[in-house]
């Protein structure tokens, strides 16, 4: 699933190296990541917090997310999962920004099962019914309804993969 998805651009891996211990960093990202599960909270938005991202932390692996704020059109739907390697001098992170959440099959199924029905009922029906103008609006309509949110997606992940990197050179170099 997720070679499809670097393929269709909704997933993307990342590997940056900072110059820093995996315990510094491991402190650092403490201090700049709510603790949070990353499950579904319907009031996330109106929560306060100074941290722009939420998830955890554990020996080697990492997950996390944007948090969401109120008024915000910077979409974040992407998710990071990372490793963390400790080599000699250097930290290493991979990390996997999906932009794709399992959610979105429920939304995609839906879709589908619409407009199947809908396009079966209009060869099914009457046959006096103007098809030659149904037939390229409900095409036109289901490209934008699946169109949209998969260039959400996508500019969700550029712009993530430009957040980690920034801001995990920005937590290493501030004091």
């Amino acid at each position: 699933m997720n070679d499809y998805l670097k393929k269709i651009n909704l997933a993307q891996e990342i590997n940056i190296e900072l110059q820093i211990s995996k315990s510094d960093f491991t402190k650092k990202f403490r201090e700049n990541v709510d603790e949070s599960n990353l499950g579904f909270e319907p009031f996330e938005v109106f929560t306060s917090s100074k941290n722009e991202y939420k998830g955890f932390i554990e020996n080697n692996s990492f997950e996390l997310k944007k948090r969401q704020k109120l008024f915000d059109t910077n979409y974040s739907f992407s998710k990071a999962t990372g490793t963390i390697v400790q080599e000699t001098d250097k930290l290493t992170i991979k990390t996997l920004i999906c932009g794709f959440q399992k959610k979105m099959f429920v939304v995609f199924g839906f879709l589908i099962v619409f407009y199947a029905i809908f396009l079966s009922s209009i060869f099914i029906g009457d046959d006096n019914a103007p098809k030659f103008f149904i037939l390229p609006f409900l095409l036109f309509h289901a490209s934008l309804m699946i169109g949209i949110p998969y260039f959400v997606m996508r500019r969700s992940v550029k712009r993530m993969v430009y957040d980690l990197e920034r801001d995990f050179h920005y937590w290493v170099t501030k004091n």
